[in-house]
């Protein structure tokens, strides 16, 4: 699912980033970090991450600064937390997709998993994407984001065998 690709971890739990870790590599990816602070998660962008989970507020305060370093590089991204996007993060980017805890570890590999193969990688233009063209930045993120359904105000994501998991929502 993960294959070859590189997933940044943002998480100060070190059991959460720890079990993270090790199904990111079950699945054949290899994780970068994990990183307890903004500090250490900016210098892992480095390393050039195909995806990231992040930890909606790290050791030295919300992730919004490395979301934000994230969304500009075009690395999709999916926020693994327990309080939903830290505000200022949440009026910037309200598209970041959110999964609260205690959600299942398997769905939130499965979301990086999704948003990884959707997004076409960094750096690349559209107009040299065969089939893409110039795209709108809400069709971009249509097809970055192909398994998210909107309902009302709440975000969530179908769950492999096709139930609504209510444990994904957006604040």
């Amino acid at each position: 699912m993960l294959s070859g690709k590189r997933i940044l971890v943002a998480e100060d739990n070190d059991w959460i980033a720890a079990e993270l870790v090790r199904m990111i590599a079950d699945h054949r990816g290899t994780a970068l970090g994990p990183a307890r602070t903004n500090v250490e998660a900016l210098a892992l962008l480095d390393e050039h991450p195909d995806g990231a989970i992040l930890d909606g507020n790290l050791l030295d305060g919300p992730v919004t600064p490395v979301a934000r370093a994230l969304c500009d590089k075009s690395v999709p991204l999916v926020v693994f937390t327990g309080l939903g996007l830290p505000a200022d993060l949440q009026r910037s980017h309200p598209d970041i997709p959110v999964i609260l805890k205690p959600s299942p570890y398997e769905t939130v590999i499965h979301a990086i998993a999704e948003r990884v193969r959707a997004c076409p990688p960094p750096g690349a233009r559209a107009e040299n994407m065969p089939g893409i063209g110039l795209v709108s930045p809400l069709r971009l993120a249509e097809e970055c984001f192909p398994a998210a359904e909107s309902v009302g105000s709440d975000f969530c994501l179908n769950d492999p065998t096709g139930h609504r998991n209510q444990g994904h929502q957006r604040r």
